[in-house]
């Protein structure tokens, strides 16, 4: 009945220490010997989908920055690239980098972060580079997103700036249960259900005959798209509600669980 199992990364896919289980990866890997097209759905930038995509051998387009950027593994052609206002990525960047935030700003190939204790530069996925200063580096193109996280910072940029861009900006709060509260400015166009429903038609899918599974906020829209929606147990009410089923949570191999529910 399901073809294809579209699949959110952190809190779903990934357990709590944002590591793919065993008992998940052998799951998808079956899933797919039998046909099932796995989609890979998430907040981050490229090159961690890619990262995961390549462990489990997904070669279908990745919907990254939360469907501001869909883009195929396999040829890197981009079914979707849309951009952040960048006045908004300035603006906020600027003052993350004061306040110290968890933050990361895509611009093209390259997502930038601050230095962490433990970091090794030289030992980051593909992508990813440490900056001093994000701000500095916003003029260098058109940003994808501005990923940020922390409650504090979220109602900060929420009350700050949301007023002024509303409609020109999507502000995508996603307040999971057993992570930090994280928003993810993208272009007010940007949405999984919109870039899923790209994949859909680029795979010859129709939309029934997909399952979406997610914990955030940001999933919603796929469970209305998908002909089945599954919610994690570690996600908050609101998204379980939104739901069909709920599984298992994630450090308890919710996938694996869905998967040999209703896919095999």
């Amino acid at each position: 009945m399901y073809k294809l199992l579209a699949v959110d990364l952190d809190g779903t896919l990934l357990n709590s220490g944002l590591r793919l289980s065993e008992t998940n990866d052998e799951a998808v890997g079956t899933a797919m010997e039998r046909g099932v097209l796995v989609v890979l759905a998430t907040a981050r930038f490229y090159g961690i989908a890619l990262r995961t995509a390549s462990r489990l051998g997904v070669e279908t387009p990745l919907i990254c920055s939360n469907g501001a950027l869909v883009k195929r593994p396999t040829d890197g052609h981009e079914l979707i690239h849309l951009y952040l206002d960048q006045n908004l990525a300035r603006a906020v960047t600027t003052i993350g980098d004061e306040r110290g935030w968890e933050m990361f700003t895509t611009i093209g190939e390259v997502t930038y972060m601050q230095m962490r204790p433990g970091i090794i530069p030289e030992r980051l996925p593909g992508g990813l580079k440490i900056a001093e200063h994000q701000s500095d580096h916003v003029d260098e193109g058109p940003p994808t997103c501005v990923l940020v996280f922390g409650e504090e910072a979220v109602k900060e940029i929420s009350s700050r700036f949301l007023p002024d861009y509303d409609g020109r900006a999507r502000f995508s709060i996603n307040r999971p249960n057993n992570s930090a509260h994280y928003v993810i400015l993208t272009h007010p166009e940007a949405d999984k259900a919109r870039a899923l429903e790209v994949v859909l038609s680029e795979l010859g899918v129709p939309p029934e005959q997909a399952i979406a599974m997610g914990d955030s906020e940001s999933d919603i829209g796929m469970f209305r798209l998908a002909g089945l929606g599954i919610a994690m147990r570690n996600a908050p009410d609101e998204v379980q509600r939104a739901a069909l089923h709920v599984a298992p949570s994630n450090d308890e191999d919710g996938v694996a669980w869905a998967i040999r529910k209703f896919l095999l």
